[in-house]
């Protein structure tokens, strides 16, 4: 009795410690390693890290922080999170920041570099490639990130780390603030890395290109403000030169400029951007439908696919068998909401419905069926796949205006054996208007082949959403 006993205390210890381990495991591998680091020995060396949702990873500065020295030595990588506890990075940079009478100048060392970080334990450990650094242990700083300027509007302030002082300009008005790159600027380049503006009416910055929502604001008397995250639409930075490509750090910290709202202003990052906050009400109707099993024309009166009642009328589980997903078409910074039939092979990733949000409302776009699909393709386009029979298929290509339910064609692909049996090759530049050019096979296969890369959904079906 007792070797049982002592058995069962064995294997629950057991259980404990693997369970424990898992856990751990589990942290560590979703750990965020966002923040002031500082080398373990020294401290004199400091790695400041941001995340970047745009990259899925973290942006890192490191610097030698040694002010009585004549130099800095500055790295800065792009980190991608391999979900294992372990960040790689290539393409980093290293930079020799030199002092001379409170004036400095910058050489770039190089740009190659490559690496990573692992997570053991509550230390972060360097690898780097190129400078053949092994196992340099950074650990959470005492002190959090310092020296940063602070620039502002009346509505809001960007913080702007000490890494990049003195390597650009600022322009402020009342609802914007513009970066630019001095080295750029002085060469006659325009210099314009990113700006942040706040917009009170979303269709003022669709039909401006170059522009990304990355949250919303108040202001003090209750105003709602889309931010938007704006990029140069031509080359501001296109000489060779020894020098740091201070351009390109500043471009790229604009997708993790810290934003914060000011006199009385509120800032909400990601606000009014994802699917989950903003279709809510959509997939309740959706739900709806499939309980109460609407017909075709109920369906279509609802701007909603007849493939629903397609589905149910065969026997399938329609809760099951339909399913959504959010997804940004337009790369505006608010996705969309797509819903589709969960199947494999080339109707994986289908969609009958898609809705978008204008003037912060969400709209349906379209609706598709079985000979009239649409898929994301390249992941900004949109791609109408229809079909008359063996003899005629077509491939109609769109983008998503921004702020709006609208497809702009870009050009279009058919096989029409109606129109030229020996040669049923067709392409389209024009808006759909039936002007087609007809090409031969290897023509049209070559051009085609850009616009067949189709995002292939793993659907969360409408089972998870009924009670």
């Amino acid at each position: 009795m007792k070797n049982k006993i002592f058995f069962n205390l064995l294997c629950i210890l057991l259980l404990g410690f693997l369970f424990g381990f898992q856990v751990c495991a589990k942290e560590a591998v979703n750990a965020d390693i966002s923040g002031r680091w500082a080398e373990k020995i020294s401290e004199r060396v400091v790695a400041d890290i941001y995340p970047d949702e745009k990259i899925g990873g973290y942006q890192v500065f490191i610097t030698w922080r040694e002010d009585n020295l004549a130099q800095k030595d500055i790295y800065r990588f792009k980190l991608t999170d391999n979900k294992d506890g372990t960040y790689s990075y290539k393409d980093g940079v290293h930079i020799y920041r030199f002092y001379n009478s409170k004036k400095y100048e910058d050489e770039l060392d190089y740009n190659d570099g490559s690496g990573m970080f692992k997570l053991e334990g509550n230390e972060l450990v360097w690898i780097d490639n190129k400078d053949n650094r092994e196992n340099s242990s950074f650990i959470r700083a005492n002190n959090s990130f310092k020296k940063a300027a602070t620039v502002k509007n009346k509505l809001f302030s960007v913080m702007l780390p000490e890494e990049l002082r003195g390597l650009y300009e600022v322009k402020t008005e009342k609802d914007k603030i513009s970066i630019y790159d001095k080295n750029s600027k002085k060469a006659g380049f325009g210099g314009f890395a990113f700006g942040i503006k706040a917009y009170k009416n979303p269709k003022d910055h669709a039909i401006l290109p170059g522009g990304q929502k990355i949250g919303e604001l108040t202001d003090k008397k209750g105003r709602l403000y889309d931010m938007v995250l704006k990029y140069p639409t031509d080359v501001q930075y296109d000489y060779v030169t020894k020098k740091a490509d201070s351009y390109s750090l500043l471009y790229d910290f604009g997708a993790i400029a810290d934003i914060k709202g000011i006199n009385g202003a509120k800032y909400y990052k990601n606000q009014g951007m994802k699917g989950k906050d903003l279709y809510k009400d959509i997939l309740d109707k959706h739900v709806r439908a499939i309980k109460e099993k609407w017909d075709s024309t109920k369906l279509e009166d609802e701007d909603m696919s007849y493939m629903y009642n397609v589905l149910a009328s065969s026997g399938a589980d329609v809760a099951s068998k339909i399913g959504y997903a959010y997804y940004d078409a337009n790369a505006d910074g608010i996705d969309e909401l797509v819903i589709g039939e969960i199947a494999d092979r080339s109707l994986k990733g289908v969609i009958y419905d898609m809705y978008t949000m204008v003037d912060r409302k969400p709209v349906h776009v379209k609706s598709g069926g079985a000979r009239d699909r649409y898929f994301i393709c390249n992941d900004t386009f949109i791609c109408n796949e229809y079909s008359s029979g063996a003899m005629e298929s077509g491939w109609l290509v769109y983008i998503l205006i921004e702020n709006s339910k609208e497809l702009y064609p870009q050009l279009g692909f058919k096989y029409d054996e109606y129109e030229n049996k020996k040669n049923p090759w067709f392409i389209t530049y024009s808006a759909f208007d039936g002007k087609w050019d007809n090409v031969d096979e290897k023509t049209f296969k070559e051009r085609k082949v850009n616009f067949d890369n189709y995002k292939r959904f793993d659907y969360i079906p409408f089972s998870t959403l009924m009670k």
